[in-house]
């Protein structure tokens, strides 16, 4: 492992990430440890993306606080953890690149930390191509792309970006005719 997130790729075991989350939010020293074993099964292959995201739909809708602050706190150390992103090994990177898209795809981030996700989704596409965080920035974005459509403007952020043409030409024209399709909805609705 390794503060900062560069060696075990995820969230620091010796929890050195709390300190930067106490303004936002602290949690019991036991959630922490769940959590943080949580992220380690996913880093390892021991929880597969579909699982873990199974793990936190069922984290947030309990009934029971304590997995509700499971949930809350996988979601900031993930969230947390972004400045890091672009010292992750390259399998650690793509795995966080789908955990993060995913928990857009699957609904389980709204309000603010969805606007928080999309933006560093976004941030991290404005970056080099050959940067890690353009890279997890086009995991992530082909996770949840099936909803892009919601955002029309996110899609324009997107299609403004200069390169993203060229490294990713399949994802412009996928969102491309979305906005098209939903200019003749609204053109036919009028």
């Amino acid at each position: 492992g390794g503060g900062g997130g560069g060696g075990g790729g995820g969230v620091p075991p010796d929890g050195s990430s709390t300190a930067a989350r106490a303004a936002d939010r602290t949690f019991s020293p036991e959630v922490e440890e769940i959590a943080n074993r949580n992220f380690k099964q996913i880093y390892t292959g021991q929880l597969s993306i579909a699982d873990a995201m199974a793990l936190l739909q069922s984290c947030k809708n309990s009934p029971k606080q304590v997995e509700q602050d499971i949930f809350a706190c996988m979601i900031h150390n993930l969230f947390d953890e972004y400045r890091f992103f672009a010292k992750y090994p390259d399998k650690a990177l793509r795995v966080t690149g789908i955990l993060f898209g995913s928990l857009i795809q699957h609904q389980l981030v709204s309000y603010l930390p969805l606007g928080v996700a999309l933006r560093y989704v976004l941030e991290a596409l404005r970056k080099e191509p050959q940067s890690k965080l353009f890279k997890f920035g086009l995991i992530a974005l082909e996770q949840f792309k099936s909803r892009l459509h919601e955002w029309p403007q996110y899609c324009q952020h997107v299609l403004q970006i200069p390169r993203i043409r060229q490294y990713h030409p399949a994802i412009v024209s996928f969102i491309e005719t979305g906005l098209q399709q939903q200019q003749q909805q609204q053109q036919q609705q009028q």
